[in-house]
């Protein structure tokens, strides 16, 4: 997935942050409030103010952070991953796995 949306946008997707531990998901930090505006497929779950249980784990722009790291860096005041790009991809490649059941 981050291969595909780093191609798509030059090599900046934006935010990412990796678990190397664990379920070792891959988190893309988009937009406060973006993910409402989109129908997500299984498989992909949105962390917010939705969620049970409210959390954000975030690893500092240098040094140890085990086990979480950035992917693409860390980001810049105000610098997210677009939604609507992520989006897409998501259904590109989790929705076909899912109505194919």
């Amino acid at each position: 997935m981050l291969q595909h949306l780093a191609t798509l946008t030059e090599g900046e997707p934006g935010p990412v942050v990796r678990e190397m531990a664990g379920a070792r998901w891959t988190y893309f930090l988009i937009p406060p409030g973006s993910s409402d505006g989109y129908d997500w497929p299984p498989g992909a779950t949105c962390f917010g103010p939705a969620a049970r249980d409210q959390w954000v784990g975030i690893p500092a722009p240098d040094g140890n952070t085990y086990p979480l790291s950035w992917r693409c860096g860390a980001p810049e005041e105000d610098e997210f991953v677009d939604a609507e790009l992520l989006h897409g991809l998501v259904l590109a490649q989790l929705a076909p796995a899912a109505e194919g059941g």
